[in-house]
């Protein structure tokens, strides 16, 4: 618990914002599942403390991020850590090994593959759960989160990388509880191996996992979209629109955080959506969290969604949300729909233009708000000559203030010259070593501003 929900000083008091969520499965012919949430801090350390103690200790979990008030994506406060699940009893080449020797196996794959040590390995009953500790981030972090997440599952793929357990509000049991599923020898959760020590394991820093995780580092990222943006701006003018592209969960991600900013900024106090503007921004947003998370969270995740933003019940949720949830479970199936003439995925595809004009998103607010994809064409215009202009003075070139006032500076050169040693435009450019066309332009602008 001190691991995963460190002490900072971001907060007064010193404790990271939010709670923790604790849960437990259950059988009393009503519901199989029991939550509740404690303060981040000593209150969760305390909470984990009474039950292992209180020996009520089956199929305890906990949340490995930290929330509001609800254990959901839409409520979320900080991420501290990345993380994959290996449910290697259901691969048939590691069945019937001990935990252990499937650790030492999965740290040796990592190694061989040149990726970061996770800080720990947790032995969970059936499995085993990797963690990469890391400082505080904030929830705008979440789309690059998520694509570190994927990455460490891919390289894990053959010990059971559980793909759909990679999203922020995912739990996992707690140390020194017991999993009732498992063998007798091994139904006690506990760690299996730590980098660093197993009160202080190795913390690393996020940025740096991501770019040792990821195919490009972030510097290569911007770089190359930079050099992408200015290749085009060459080949097809400055007047064309500059985009920068995000596909699949990165683009909803965005769209996703996009939203969130948007509904506190119309409503700081409370973050609550008004009356008349409830329907569309949760229609989007649920729409988002279909590409983000398991299509079996989603009833969930919907319904602290809508709770959150609309005070919502519910059935006044499952009533209005219903398709997308369908939806979502029939891409997890891997159905498809017709759509002009194509098997695609069923979820909804929405433009950034459609969803600006459903919910009248102003230029003002975009900008105010610091919208990243939902924008108009003149601010993304406007950013991507920006991002041009920046990557264009990284590389040295000047900017065109500057070049006009050398050009002026030659130019007045050129006509004290010509006038005094009678030098034309052909011997001015030799002794320059510059174009004929450059010194007329130069002596041009020279006139221009002494007038």
């Amino acid at each position: 618990m001190q691991a995963l929900h460190p002490e900072n000083t971001r907060t007064r008091g010193g404790l990271r914002k939010g709670v923790v969520s604790f849960a437990q499965r259950v059988s009393d012919g009503k519901k199989n599942w029991r939550e509740w949430t404690v303060p981040v801090g000593g209150d969760a350390v305390y909470q984990a403390e009474k039950i292992i103690r209180g020996g009520g200790i089956e199929d305890i979990f906990i949340s490995q991020q930290a929330f509001g008030r609800w254990r959901g994506i839409a409520d979320l406060t900080a991420i501290g850590s990345n993380y994959v699940d290996l449910d290697y009893h259901q691969c048939k080449r590691w069945q019937g090994r001990p935990p252990r020797e499937i650790a030492a196996r999965v740290i040796y794959a990592i190694e061989a593959q040149g990726l970061p040590l996770p800080s720990y390995v947790l032995s969970t009953g059936r499995g085993l759960v990797c963690v990469w500790l890391t400082e505080l981030l904030p929830p705008i972090a979440l789309p690059r989160w998520s694509l570190v997440q994927k990455s460490l599952a891919n390289a894990l793929t053959k010990f059971g990388a559980d793909k759909r357990a990679l999203d922020a509000a995912r739990v996992f049991r707690l140390v020194g509880s017991v999993n009732s599923r498992a063998e007798w020898d091994q139904r006690q959760v506990g760690m299996v191996w730590c980098q660093g020590s197993p009160e202080a394991p190795t913390r690393h820093v996020f940025g740096t996992l991501a770019d040792e995780v990821l195919p490009h580092t972030q510097a290569e990222i911007i770089s190359l979209r930079a050099e992408r943006t200015a290749r085009k701006a060459e080949r097809e003018g400055m007047e064309k629109r500059i985009t920068q592209k995000l596909t699949g969960t990165t683009l909803w991600s965005t769209i996703h955080d996009d939203l969130q900013k948007l509904r506190r900024y119309r409503n700081p106090a409370t973050g609550a959506l008004p009356a008349g503007g409830r329907d569309a921004w949760l229609f989007v947003a649920a729409n988002a969290l279909s590409w983000m998370v398991a299509a079996e969270d989603m009833e969930r995740e919907i319904r602290i969604l809508a709770m959150q933003a609309a005070g919502w019940s519910d059935s006044e949720s499952k009533a209005r949300l219903s398709t997308i949830v369908k939806r979502a479970k029939q891409a997890a199936e891997g159905k498809t729909i017709l759509f002009n003439g194509r098997e695609v995925d069923p979820r909804f595809r929405m433009r950034s233009d459609t969803i600006v004009d459903w919910l009248k998103i102003e230029p003002a607010e975009m900008r105010d708000a610091d919208l990243r994809v939902l924008i108009d064409s003149d601010l993304r215009r406007e950013r991507g000559t920006e991002r041009q202009t920046k990557f264009r003075r990284g590389k040295g070139a000047q900017d065109r203030a500057e070049l006009q006032t050398a050009r002026i500076a030659l130019g007045q050169k050129c006509l004290y010259m010509s006038a005094k040693s009678g030098m034309n435009r052909d011997e001015l450019a030799a002794h320059f070593n510059v174009s004929t066309g450059h010194i007329s332009n130069a002596m041009a602008e020279a006139r221009k501003a002494a007038r």
